[in-house]
């Protein structure tokens, strides 16, 4: 199952099940705030990078095991997903078979400037870029992007995008202290965004340990007074993600919970909530994974995630 995992934990989506067809951190960007770690393949170059049936059998075998495991299913991966040449190919065929389950693509939105990328996008039911400065200079500091990609670019793609894009869009931004949190910033942001014209705007913040250290997410209440510059009725502070703890013994859980946090740290709560394990056989799958030097807890906030080695 290399090309799928979880269901992971989303404050937005609920259990997501994720759809990965980049290899680990190849993208557009190299964000300062990347759970997933640092970027090691730095590119503008789409490729195929698996053929979309080995994805699809993959997804197959899944949804036949855990049926009911799933709320979503969620292209996203630790790297640009729209770096996928066979993006449309794939999308188009997932929701023959699947039309009842939400088809989510998350994305940098850097490539959307390509007309193709567009194109390979409107199979799905909500595609969610993010934009989280206007400011070239901030850009760079920040997203440290490919230097063959441009911002004006970027906002003109995400513009066109939601031209021909007839399902629901919304636009990220995430928020970092110190850097694209003023006021001042958030006030040219937003009229930016509002340009663009999403259906809504999700903020966030850096909540999981980051690419870098020393990189500080906003609290609560700054959160709160930044979402006072965009629109009240279209604007949301992402939440916590909660969900039952269904009671299902797992022979996998070892190998279910590397995948998880392949692709990002969680918190043993996010674990205990998204796949559905029991709390003691995942606190003595962790004790021999943290035994092994397999996996490692790492602090950040007020919570403790569980991170690979590499990812600590």
């Amino acid at each position: 199952m290399k090309h799928i995992f979880g269901p992971v934990p989303s404050r937005r989506l609920g259990r997501s099940l994720g759809i990965d067809v980049i290899p680990p951190k190849t993208c557009t960007f190299d964000c300062l705030y990347c759970e997933s770690g640092r970027t090691t393949h730095l590119t503008c170059g789409r490729r195929e990078f698996v053929a979309p049936g080995i994805v699809l059998e993959q997804l197959e075998a899944f949804l036949h095991e855990h049926p009911r495991a799933v709320d979503a299913l969620t292209l996203s991966a630790a790297g640009e997903p729209t770096l996928y040449a066979a993006l449309g190919e794939l999308l188009r065929a997932i929701k023959r078979r699947h039309a009842e389950l939400p088809l989510v693509v998350i994305s940098n939105g850097s490539l959307f400037w390509d007309p193709q990328v567009r194109r390979d996008l409107m199979a799905a039911d909500l595609v969610m870029p993010s934009l989280d400065t206007v400011d070239p200079e901030v850009f760079a500091a920040l997203n440290r992007p490919h230097p063959g990609l441009d911002l004006e670019q970027i906002i003109q793609g995400l513009t066109a995008f939601r031209r021909q894009f007839s399902a629901t869009m919304v636009i990220e931004v995430l928020l970092v202290q110190g850097l694209n949190d003023s006021p001042e910033h958030l006030q040219r942001l937003r009229r930016v965004i509002d340009a663009i014209g999403p259906d809504r705007v999700d903020l966030n913040t850096v909540v999981r340990p980051p690419a870098v250290a020393g990189v500080r997410g906003l609290s609560g209440p700054e959160m709160e007074a930044a979402m006072r510059c965009f629109p009240e009725d279209r604007t949301r502070i992402i939440g916590s993600f909660t969900a039952p703890v269904v009671e299902q013994p797992d022979a996998s859980a070892a190998m279910r919970v590397l995948r998880m946090i392949e692709r990002r740290p969680c918190t043993e709560e996010e674990m205990a909530s998204s796949l559905a394990l029991p709390s003691a056989q995942l606190s003595a799958t962790l004790a021999i994974l943290e035994r092994d030097g397999t996996v490692v807890r790492r602090g950040f906030g007020d919570s403790v995630y569980i991170c690979l080695p590499r990812q600590s």
